[in-house]
């Protein structure tokens, strides 16, 4: 099945601090994002990549594709304030409309491997809706405003949530479009399918899948470049 890539990138990265976004900081040489793009380079079922970046970083961005020659970006699009806004302009562009599977996946996650995103591939072919997740290993409380536990959760029931998140194309326009409709907000993709009420597939995602969110986060990121760590 003809399948897409939606990379929501327009992020300036409050959390990791400093002037140029995460998902431009170099490892190895090469910009995160640039990495991100080229896991989807040996996915044969993968055709299209549509980006969504900032205003700012619209002409760089066009830049960087270029010059690591991304041939399978075949769209760079404004993004909007939050990522779901990012997301849903991605959706509407007629390159993913065209396409049979959408996966979306995070500018700053550069480590997925091609088999996992297959497998999210093929249970997207047969499901609709497939997200990867791992295993809680640490006990979970939920604590109240004041600081103070409420009580232990079931870490049994309770996963880590990961991207690429892949779905037929039309369930993830429309779980978007009425979500938006709704003034849904939701932390993933995901979210919004499950807000339309489709039931979600889970497969098996990988430690090594590291999303970088903070500083502290590059130095490990270097490590698992370096081949040292999955």
């Amino acid at each position: 099945m003809k399948t897409s890539v939606i990379i929501p990138a327009a992020g300036v990265g409050t959390r990791f601090g400093g002037d140029v976004p995460k998902q431009y900081i170099e490892i190895d040489g090469e910009p995160i994002l640039i990495k991100t793009i080229k896991l989807f380079d040996k996915i044969d079922d993968v055709e299209d990549i549509v980006i969504a970046v900032h205003t700012e970083k619209f002409t760089y961005t066009e830049e960087l594709v270029k010059k690591y020659n991304c041939t399978k970006v075949k769209e760079i699009i404004i993004g909007g304030k939050q990522r779901q806004d990012s997301v849903f302009a991605a959706l509407r562009s007629k390159i993913v409309q065209d396409s049979e599977i959408t996966l979306i996946h995070d500018a700053v996650r550069p480590f997925a491997s091609l088999n996992l995103i297959q497998r999210l591939i093929n249970a997207a072919e047969e499901y609709g809706a497939a997200i990867p997740v791992i295993p809680i290993n640490d006990t979970i409380k939920e604590i109240n405003h004041k600081g103070f536990v409420e009580k232990t959760l079931d870490r049994n029931k309770l996963v880590l949530v990961q991207t690429p998140q892949a779905y037929w194309t039309d369930i993830v326009t429309d779980a978007y479009k009425k979500g938006q409709q709704a003034n849904f907000e939701g932390t993933d993709s995901a979210s919004f399918v499950e807000f339309l009420g489709y039931k979600v597939y889970v497969v098996d995602g990988e430690y090594g899948n590291l999303k970088i969110t903070r500083e502290t986060d590059i130095e490990y990121a270097k490590i698992i470049s370096e081949g040292k760590i999955l």
